[in-house]
């Protein structure tokens, strides 16, 4: 610290070698109201484009898990050309399926939570997270998408359409500039 020219300290101002103490002299300003200076920005107020996507968000998750029991019982079991492939001998082919299935509906649901739940508190790394994951959701579903049509099974077909469907609109509602406008 330094010292007044009476010789008394002075508090408002630091001795040589020691940080500056006011938010002008080239550190962050403090946001008023913490201790210590420093918290988190307010939000910026929910569009109505984030509350679109955040709804998308739990249609595409609902319409995963349903076309997931389709495929259980619908799907056919082999695809043509390649019929007794990763079979295993003495092992039940449904039972090996809902536990897949089963499986695959609970790693889907976590992956859809790890989107909406930093999306619903207006974080940008979920919507970053959300376009990856989305992007190859609908890769991979165009992909089955023409395997399930080409293998002759119209419903799996019809519900993974819907899903790609719902999938693209997600992408094309999370490109607009309302819920980039939304998140911090």
């Amino acid at each position: 610290m330094t010292q007044n020219p009476d010789g008394s300290p002075d508090p408002g101002r630091p001795g040589p070698g020691q940080p500056p103490r006011h938010p002008g002299a080239g550190g962050p300003p403090p946001w008023p109201g913490t201790p210590g200076g420093m918290t988190v920005p307010p939000r910026p107020p929910m569009t109505v484009q984030l509350r679109l996507l955040l709804r998308l968000t739990l249609v595409s998750l609902g319409l995963s898990v349903l076309n997931s029991v389709i495929e259980v019982f619908a799907a056919p079991t082999t695809i043509p050309g390649l019929d007794g492939f990763g079979q295993v001998p003495g092992l039940q082919d449904t039972g090996l399926a809902l536990v897949a299935t089963l499986f695959g509906v609970l790693l889907t649901a976590g992956l859809y939570a790890l989107v909406y739940f930093p999306l619903r508190e207006q974080r940008q790394w979920g919507w970053v997270l959300g376009l990856v994951f989305c992007s190859l959701a609908v890769l991979g579903d165009a992909f089955s998408l023409i395997v399930y049509l080409l293998g002759g099974s119209l419903l799996v077909g019809l519900s993974t359409l819907l899903l790609v469907a719902v999938n693209v609109l997600w992408l094309v509602v999370a490109s607009k500039p309302g819920v980039r406008a939304a998140l911090r």
